[in-house]
């Protein structure tokens, strides 16, 4: 899936996540209570950890230069087909093909490449390690 161009947000038609593009770095925008609550009821099986970032950091682009998106999405959305599993979801990227996701059935964290493989990070790697946070 292409990124607008420009600053402005996409919502993706299948999940209805915010992406965007071309912001400075740590251009966050914080989830409140409101949006925390609905997404931790719509994903509960994702770790405390994640639900902690959006919530006092923030989604958007991190220091480090890694996108962090405001939801979940399915690695299909990204991928297309190659990517088979439906195990896990992705919440972010590094604008260079590479997501981060969450692996359901592993329980940890990852990422994913282009090419449809899935590499799990080791279990002390969480969301705030990825980001540089």
């Amino acid at each position: 899936m292409a990124l607008a161009p420009n600053n402005s947000f996409k919502r993706n038609a299948t999940s209805g996540v915010r992406l965007i593009q071309a912001l400075g770095p740590m251009d966050t925008t914080k989830l409140s209570d409101t949006e925390l609550a609905a997404l931790s009821a719509a994903h509960p099986r994702l770790p405390p950890d994640y639900f902690a970032y959006l919530r006092d950091v923030g989604w958007g682009e991190s220091a480090s230069g890694r996108m962090i998106y405001s939801g979940p999405i399915a690695p299909q959305d990204i991928y297309g087909a190659i990517f088979g599993r439906t195990d896990i979801v992705l919440l972010g990227d590094d604008f260079q093909g590479y997501c981060f996701g969450y692996d359901f059935t592993a329980s940890t964290y990852g990422e994913a490449a282009p090419d449809g493989t899935w590499q799990a990070c080791p279990a002390d790697n969480g969301l705030r390690r990825y980001v540089g946070a």
